[in-house]
């Protein structure tokens, strides 16, 4: 009977232990407060390079816009299909346009973009997701689509399923990088990433 009572009282112990870490990781990296000022963050940028909201359309309209961190917006508004395409480069210092074009959109495209949503099942995943590792890389892509608005961000973004609907998006506007282009850059940051280990290991 007493070694009963000791076990459950360890139990006891544990489960509390562990709700008390949990409670205090979620009290240093709260979703929600993060989320906040990260969409402060973003908001800035997008009012410096003049790129006009998604948060109210027409009764007609559809939206959607992706904010990168390398100074760069895209957004597509449609109307029954088909649609146009904004795309805005910023300086490094995301202090003034240094590009901008606007093209048509098919409704071919809008539809495999719709289908590609669905796939990654967008409207329900988690709006923010803390990531320790970064590759200096951030997302900030809002949609609303029929009246129903979400906006996510990720790190590290080609490591989620939001790499799809972002490489979509870029095709459109005629900016994604070709393969070629894509390689060096992974080979360009897998350089940068060595450096940064054997300085790490030095200290």
């Amino acid at each position: 009977m007493k070694t009963r009572k000791i076990i459950i009282l360890l139990i006891l112990t544990i489960i509390s232990t562990t709700l008390f870490a949990q409670q205090k990781i979620s009290g240093q990296q709260d979703p929600q407060k993060v989320f906040k000022v990260v969409c402060e963050r973003y908001s800035r940028k997008y009012n410096t390079l003049n790129s006009e909201p998604i948060e109210n359309l027409s009764e007609d309209e559809n939206a959607m816009r992706l904010i990168s961190d390398s100074n760069s917006i895209i957004r597509l508004v449609w109307k029954k299909g088909s649609g146009r395409i904004e795309y805005i480069k910023g300086n490094e210092a995301g202090t003034k346009i240094v590009r901008r074009k606007t093209l048509d959109v098919s409704e071919e495209d809008i539809k495999e973009l719709l289908a590609l949503m669905e796939e990654k099942d967008f409207y329900n995943q988690p709006s923010y997701i803390y990531s320790s590792t970064r590759d200096g890389t951030e997302w900030f892509v809002e949609a609303n689509i029929n009246g129903k608005y979400k906006a996510l961000v990720r790190s590290n973004p080609e490591r989620t399923f939001l790499n799809d609907i972002g490489e979509k998006l870029f095709k459109m506007t005629g900016e994604w990088p070709s393969d070629e282009e894509l390689e060096a850059l992974h080979k360009e940051f897998e350089e940068y990433r060595n450096r940064t280990r054997l300085l790490n290991k030095k200290r």
